[in-house]
């Protein structure tokens, strides 16, 4: 039987996390396995309160609408007891509009559940794309741009007498430098990445030449492919895309490359039952999903919460800018990226708009 002093300390502990959620500059949202609202911060009820009206008690659909990310990322972290992240997601609902937000969800056992903490951006962050690149990164743009020179010439010099097997190293390796040598004319032109230069992209081309890369670079990893066959062709920047894919690539082939059977997959399927608002047109679109996944020993709880913000890593050599940069372009693209991770299996899932002109 619970004591007087035991229920007063249980109380007091209470108040002591409430002080302490409403101390908190983020936004947090506390929900049952339903959906509905049970708990917010004071930083969320007055963001949100004058906008949406009152939330506790209310459904979180009801909020941000039923075909929001927020409510499946709720919904999959409550059901499946799994921690989620996403980068750069629309905070809105039917009636408004407050910008954009990291969400981290973390799922609760008793009462079964999830918490929702929004990072909200700044205002700054629409206008990334309007900005020009720093005087660092065009010096960079251009440092890079001579030893890339030499790198390509010694790699076609190589591949004129060379077998065939040596000749697709080589061609890749050509392939790749003018790719970077686009991304930094880019960088030194217009900004630190430039908006994307959309074209029709399959996306199963661009994950081969990520997995042409990350074979080359880390052989002792095996690369798996699962791909749909069905999937369409997308409005896409092909060169940033593979940016992507390679930045979250070669961290999942890092994470497992000291490992005994350390695999890294690569798989495609159309995402059933979401549907994403573009921010633009406001148009609801199906969505295609990239996941890559590995057999590590699944991200450190130091960084677990924060892997797309500037440098977040515990590489020792790493600056922390690979997921960052992935999470800008793919918002860019009107999308989002998932994150889920325990030990022996981490998946990143890349979620990209799927147009009317390309759907099947």
């Amino acid at each position: 039987m619970m004591t007087a002093n035991t229920m007063a300390r249980s109380a007091r502990s209470a108040i002591d996390a409430l002080s302490l959620l409403d101390a908190l500059p983020v936004l947090v949202i506390g929900v049952d396995v339903a959906g509905r609202i049970g708990l917010v911060n004071m930083a969320a009820a007055e963001t949100l309160t004058a906008a949406a009206g009152g939330l506790v008690g209310r459904r979180l659909s009801d909020v941000f609408g039923s075909e929001s990310v927020i409510v499946a990322i709720a919904r999959r972290a409550a059901t499946k007891s799994i921690r989620l992240s996403q980068s750069d997601i629309p905070l809105e609902g039917p009636t408004f509009s407050l910008g954009r937000a990291d969400l981290i969800a973390t799922p609760l056992d008793d009462p079964a559940g999830a918490v929702l903490t929004f990072i909200l951006k700044a205002s700054a962050r629409s206008d990334t794309a309007a900005r020009p690149a720093s005087p660092m990164a065009r010096t960079l743009a251009h440092e890079v741009r001579n030893p890339l020179a030499g790198i390509r010439a010694a790699a076609q010099l190589i591949g004129k007498d060379a077998g065939a097997d040596t000749r697709v190293l080589t061609d890749m390796i050509c392939a790749e430098a003018d790719r970077i040598r686009r991304l930094t004319d880019r960088l030194d032109a217009l900004d630190d990445l430039g908006p994307p230069v959309l074209s029709r992209v399959n996306i199963h081309e661009a994950l081969g030449r990520t997995r042409a890369v990350v074979a080359a670079t880390f052989q002792d990893v095996d690369v798996e492919e699962n791909y749909d066959p069905s999937l369409p062709d997308i409005d896409g920047d092909i060169d940033q895309l593979i940016q992507v894919f390679l930045n979250i690539a070669k961290n999942a082939a890092e994470a497992v490359r000291d490992r005994v059977g350390g695999i890294v997959s690569l798989s495609t399927r159309y995402r059933p039952g979401v549907r994403i608002r573009n921010s633009g047109t406001r148009a609801a679109h199906p969505q295609l999903e990239v996941a890559i996944s590995d057999n590590g020993p699944g991200l450190s709880s130091a960084i677990a919460g924060r892997v797309f913000e500037p440098f977040a890593t515990t590489k020792p050599t790493g600056v922390g800018l690979g997921l960052a940069v992935a999470a800008e372009i793919v918002a860019r693209h009107q999308g989002h990226i998932e994150v889920e991770s325990r030990p022996g299996r981490t998946t990143f899932r890349v979620l990209l708009p799927i147009t009317e002109t390309g759907a099947a």
